[in-house]
C-alpha cells in the first residue's frame, strides 16, 4: 500500500502508475492511494475509510496489551469529513458500528511528525488508544510498552501531554515493573475497591506469585503467552497444589476472565474478604499452618 506522493518520491511516474493499475497489476483503492492485490484487507479497509490503520489494531499485533476489542480502528484528519464504507469508497461511512469500526478523530502530540504511510507508526497507536478505551484497559496498554522497554516514563508523558487533563492523569498509576497487563488490571481493580494485596510475592516453597490478598488468598492470572502450553499447565497446577498444603487459597485466572468478566471476579473475590476467607484463622494455626518461616504474616 502506498500514496502517489511516496510513488513519485521513488521514481515511479504517474502515467506508469495507470498502466499497471489498468493491467490490474496495482489496485486503485482509494484517491491518491495504490495497493499491490495481497495488501492487507485491513489495511485496505482503513484506506478505502479514508485514514489509516491506527490504536489497537496496530498495538494487538505487537503484543501490546489491550482491550478485548476487534473492531478495525482507523484514524481519520480531526477536521475529515469525506469518510467511505470500507467496501465501497463512494459510498459515505455513516455510522462506523455498523461496519465494526472504531473511528479516531486525530488528536496533536508534541513532537511527533505526521505519519506516511498506511498504518500509524506505534507512538501514534498508543496515543490514540488512552482515549478508546475504559480507564483500567488504557492503563493496562500504557503499562505494556514501559515494562518492554518500547518507550520511556519521561516519554510517554510527552507523548500524552496534549491530551485531556483526565487522561493524562493515567500516567499516575502507570507501573514499570508490571509483569503483564492482566496483573495490571487485577491490581486496579482490586485498589479502586480498596481491597489490600500485595503484588510480585516470593511464598517459600513455591516462587513468585502474582498478588496476594490479606494473608492467605493467593490470585493468580495467566495470560494467553506464557500459560497456554502443557508443560506451563502442569507447572501451574503443581505451584496451586503447592500453595494448598501450604494452606493457601488460590483463584486462578484465564485471560478472557480478567478481560471479559472482572465484576464477576470481583464479587467472587469481594465474598472471600467478606467471610475473612484470606486472613489466618485459629483452624490455621492449630494445624500449623501461618507460623512457619516464609508464610505472610500481617
Amino acid at each position: 500500500m502506498a500514496s502517489r506522493a511516496e510513488l513519485y518520491e521513488e521514481g515511479i511516474g504517474a502515467r506508469q502508475i495507470d498502466r499497471s493499475v489498468e493491467r490490474g497489476d496495482l489496485l486503485r483503492v482509494r484517491k491518491g492511494w495504490i495497493a499491490l492485490p495481497g495488501a492487507p484487507a485491513d489495511v485496505l479497509r482503513a484506506v478505502r475509510i479514508g485514514g489509516r490503520l491506527s490504536c489497537l489494531s496496530v498495538l494487538r499485533p505487537q503484543k501490546i496489551w489491550c482491550a478485548n476489542d476487534r473492531r478495525l480502528h482507523v484514524r481519520v484528519p480531526a477536521d475529515g469529513r469525506s469518510v467511505s464504507s470500507p467496501h465501497d469508497r463512494s459510498v459515505p461511512l455513516g455510522r462506523p458500528e455498523r461496519y465494526g469500526i472504531a473511528l479516531h478523530r486525530s488528536r496533536r502530540a508534541h513532537g511527533l511528525t505526521a505519519p506516511i504511510g498506511a498504518v500509524d507508526p506505534f507512538e501514534w497507536a498508543l496515543l490514540h488508544s488512552v482515549e478508546c478505551q475504559s480507564r483500567v484497559d488504557a492503563i493496562v496498554t500504557l503499562d505494556s510498552p514501559v515494562n518492554r522497554g518500547r518507550i520511556s516514563l519521561p516519554e510517554l508523558h510527552l507523548l500524552l501531554g496534549e491530551l485531556p487533563k483526565t487522561l493524562r492523569a493515567y500516567l499516575d498509576f502507570v507501573d514499570p515493573s508490571s509483569q503483564s497487563g492482566l496483573e495490571t488490571k487485577a491490581r486496579l481493580g482490586l485498589r479502586a475497591l480498596g481491597i489490600s494485596y500485595r503484588s510480585q510475592v516470593a511464598i517459600d516453597g513455591v516462587g513468585i506469585v502474582d498478588l496476594v490478598i490479606g494473608d492467605r488468598l493467593v490470585l493468580e492470572v495467566d495470560g494467553e503467552e506464557w500459560h497456554s502450553g502443557a508443560e506451563a499447565y502442569a507447572v501451574d497446577r503443581e505451584r496451586d497444589l503447592r500453595l494448598v498444603e501450604l494452606g493457601y487459597s488460590v483463584i486462578r485466572l484465564t485471560y478472557d476472565q480478567v478481560m471479559d468478566e472482572w465484576d464477576r471476579i470481583i464479587a467472587a473475590i469481594r465474598a472471600l474478604v467478606g467471610r475473612g476467607e484470606h486472613r489466618w484463622k485459629t483452624r490455621h494455626h492449630r494445624a500449623g499452618l501461618g507460623l512457619l518461616p516464609g508464610f505472610l504474616q500481617e
